[in-house]
């Protein structure tokens, strides 16, 4: 399968390293799977905070993102949100666990609001066929069953979490 150029992270199963969105390699701080759940930590990619941690629900068609300093979860220091969401398409060959930036992004300011960004990004995008139909229909139930849900957990991401995580409950 071709990879879009500059949307693909990489992650290897079994070594401590990985190839971002921009076709550099990372190191793998922590790396766990479960049934509906992909835990990856790293360094930081900016100043403020020392790790990154992602949490990527294939069945959701999301991944969440956490900053993190010496451990504890933080704002992000620039744009201070505190979980970044990305719609994505995951799948895996025999190497590696493949994420997908599918364009449409959620900003979570935990038990606040949450702000939903890129969509001219996304529009373009299927504009120029760089994203099928079908992919962008995923996209967008994906969008809203999510932001349902994170309504329903009252705009909190570790409730959500909890309630929903690897759990496959869209009402």
């Amino acid at each position: 399968m071709a990879l879009r150029a500059g949307r693909v992270q990489q992650i290897h199963k079994r070594e401590e390293r990985g190839i971002d969105r921009s076709n550099e390699t990372f190191t793998i701080e922590k790396f766990f799977r479960r049934p509906g759940l992909v835990v990856v930590q790293r360094p930081a990619f900016e100043h403020g905070y020392s790790n990154h941690l992602r949490e990527i629900y294939p069945q959701w068609g999301i991944a969440v993102s956490t900053c993190l300093n010496q451990g504890v979860p933080i704002k992000h220091p620039r744009l201070r949100f505190d979980h970044y969401v990305d719609l994505v398409k995951v799948w895996e060959d025999q190497e590696y666990i493949y994420v997908e930036d599918m364009y449409v992004d959620v900003l979570l300011y935990e038990r606040s609001y949450y702000h939903v960004i890129d969509l001219e990004e996304f529009g373009e995008a299927l504009f120029s066929r760089q994203v099928s139909m079908a992919e962008a229909r995923r996209v967008l139930e994906n969008t809203q069953k999510f932001v349902d849900s994170m309504k329903r957990s009252r705009l909190s991401y570790q409730v959500w979490k909890h309630k929903y995580g690897i759990h496959r409950r869209h009402l």
